[in-house]
């Protein structure tokens, strides 16, 4: 997702996978974070495969639209993303609970970059890319980690593992917003 305009931007989207007849068999919507004026967000959700959402067939195609209405339908305007730096991507040796071949750890250092406390939690996520920048594995969550009560300016650290991961990934794009 990229924002073009001169101001943050949020958008909610609708996913499906689609069977080779066009019916639904897995789908989600989502409401992505503040993305920054004239910035990037590479997104990472699910539509199977979780607890309890099971795609029911195999998907042939998938379909993302924007969610009319998104801030009355699927959730808060103001989610911004925090800071984050020192990043460090490891092999790792963790049970993924996924048939994904690799699997991969990460610490991360997150600053509440917010302009205000983060009290309510934060919602994360990963994607893993190879030397060729191609996509190969990721995950998205609530973390474990951020402090109950995260002033403004302050920093804690992060640490994932077991984050599946269909290749070998060189690099991982961290992101962290207020839940």
């Amino acid at each position: 997702m990229t924002n073009p305009g001169d101001t943050p931007a949020s958008v909610a989207v609708d996913t499906h996978a689609l069977d080779g007849t066009g019916t639904i068999v897995g789908s989600s919507q989502d409401t992505l974070p503040n993305i920054p004026a004239g910035t990037s967000f590479d997104y990472l959700g699910y539509l199977g495969g979780g607890i309890g959402s099971d795609l029911t067939g195999t998907p042939a195609k998938i379909e993302v639209s924007e969610v009319q209405d998104a801030f009355g339908k699927a959730g808060a305007v103001d989610q911004p993303m925090l800071a984050t730096s020192e990043l460090k991507l490891s092999q790792g040796s963790e049970d993924t609970f996924t048939d994904a071949p690799y699997s991969f750890n990460l610490t991360v250092k997150v600053t509440n970059s917010s302009g205000q406390p983060v009290t309510d939690g934060v919602t994360q996520q990963v994607v893993l890319y190879d030397a060729a920048g191609k996509v190969v594995g990721g995950d998205t969550g609530s973390s474990d980690d951020v402090p109950a009560n995260l002033p403004s300016g302050m920093s804690y650290r992060e640490q994932w593992t077991g984050i599946p991961a269909i290749g070998k990934a060189t690099r991982a794009v961290y992101t962290v917003w207020v839940a």
